[in-house]
């Protein structure tokens, strides 16, 4: 079974995902139900910044983890807008990821061309699941982007998958053949 896709917003400004939603339907993504605080105390966490926002580390613990849960509770692709990963460091990057378990984690960050992308997390994700799209794109057009590179996605993994039906074909025929 193919694994589904965990399309993960970073940037310096967030996006807003409620209004995004109908848009994102259109590629068959989801967004893990959550209360937008859960977001907030989920970038929280993974920098660990809990104490300069006037916040308990109790408070905060698990807003993370619990994302993830209801990701995959979604059955289906996600989109996740943590602009607060942006400025993370490998250590917190790779944390995050560690959440991500039995997801095909695909980067979307809109820092523009001007600021490169974060070393941290471009360490962490394969190079052609890294997508930069510019800074201060509307919500409506970012949802787009998100959604065509979902299928963008998709149409690799069916291109694999029917190299390796032609590929075994090949092999059945070969021995009916003889």
């Amino acid at each position: 079974m193919a694994k589904r896709l965990f399309l993960l917003h970073i940037g310096p400004d967030a996006a807003e995902v409620p209004a995004m939603r109908d848009a994102l339907a259109l590629g068959r993504i989801a967004v893990p139900d959550a209360d937008p605080e859960v977001f907030d105390h989920a970038g929280i966490e993974i920098r660990r910044t809990h104490k300069a926002e006037g916040l308990k580390r109790k408070q905060v613990e698990g807003a993370w983890a619990m994302v993830c849960r209801r990701a995959h509770k979604a059955k289906s692709d996600c989109f996740v807008s943590m602009p607060a990963f942006f400025d993370a460091t490998s250590e917190q990057a790779a944390l995050a990821l560690d959440g991500l378990a039995g997801f095909k984690v695909v980067l979307v960050v809109t820092s523009g061309f001007a600021v490169p992308p974060p070393a941290a997390w471009l360490s962490l994700v394969k190079a052609d699941r890294v997508h930069v799209l510019p800074d201060n794109l509307p919500d409506e057009m970012l949802a787009a982007q998100v959604a065509r590179i979902a299928l963008i996605e998709e149409e690799a993994r069916l291109d694999k998958r029917l190299a390796k039906i032609s590929r075994r074909r090949k092999q059945v025929n070969k021995r009916l053949a003889a």
